[in-house]
């Protein structure tokens, strides 16, 4: 998927291809954005897997660890323990999205998201 980005012709006029094939860099001069997905390997239960999310989601993802005062991967591991379906980078997406869109008191009624935090704080006490 891509979105258009609405200020591109704005500030510069459309560039003029030098090559006939497809732009590969976000913002190319067909003005839509395009997500880096980024792969990182992460320790969970004692396992290393690898983990595919937008540069985006890796920066919330650790700016919520950082907050919570847990480690990347405890964090991780416990979104992993409490998703229902789906594969694990979708469960964190779904987690940073419900994690960022509501406020402190909208955060303490989601029980998926209280699950996860419980269990990544439960993870640091046990270190």
């Amino acid at each position: 998927m891509t979105i258009k980005d609405p200020t591109r012709d704005r500030i510069h006029p459309p560039a003029k291809a030098a090559h006939d094939g497809p732009p590969q860099q976000a913002g190319a001069a067909d003005g839509h954005l395009r997500p880096q997905v980024t792969k990182r390997s992460v320790v969970i239960g004692g396992h290393k897997t690898s983990v595919s999310l937008e540069d985006a989601f890796w920066f919330e993802l650790r700016s919520i660890a950082f907050g919570l005062g847990v480690h990347l991967s405890q964090l991780v591991a416990s979104i992993d323990s409490e998703r229902q379906h789906g594969n694990l980078s979708s469960a964190i997406r779904l987690f940073v999205f419900e994690y960022c869109r509501g406020t402190e008191s909208v955060r303490r009624q989601n029980e998926q998201v209280q699950a996860v935090l419980a269990g990544a704080k439960r993870e640091t006490a046990a270190h």
